[in-house]
């Protein structure tokens, strides 16, 4: 998947110390160039950037009305080819999340490194 390097990822989150540490995380990642942040997916949606290859929705359950699981078929809709790791809070929302069509789930308390497995899979780094 060579066509990833250098690709763009969107957080939509709210800011936190999570949303820093995503950032953090994402930017140390080769696979990715930039990095774009929003509160929630209709500030992600007014951002002109490139399409990203990387969707991460930390989110309540329901926000402004909005199922999170909406919100991620909303993302796959919005960025068809994006890859899409979505953090649940709860069994609910994990299950809620992998039918709207989330790539990955990880259900809150998940370990770091398996964060990043999840986006080296997603996204894994070209062979020069």
């Amino acid at each position: 998947m060579s066509e990833n390097y250098g690709a763009a990822a969107m957080i939509i989150a709210k800011r936190s110390v999570l949303r820093d540490g995503l950032r953090a995380l994402v930017m140390a990642m080769p696979q990715l160039k930039a990095v774009h942040e929003a509160d929630d997916l209709t500030s992600a949606l007014k951002l002109s950037e490139p399409q990203p290859a990387l969707v991460m929705l930390d989110l309540p359950a329901r926000r402004n009305g909005e199922d999170a699981w909406l919100t991620v078929r909303r993302a796959k809709a919005r960025w068809p080819q994006a890859r899409c790791i979505f953090l649940a809070n709860d069994v609910q929302q994990q299950q809620e999340a992998e039918s709207a069509g989330a790539d990955v789930v990880l259900l809150e308390g998940f370990p770091p490194e398996k964060l990043v497995a999840a986006i080296v899979k997603l996204l894994p780094c070209p062979v020069v």
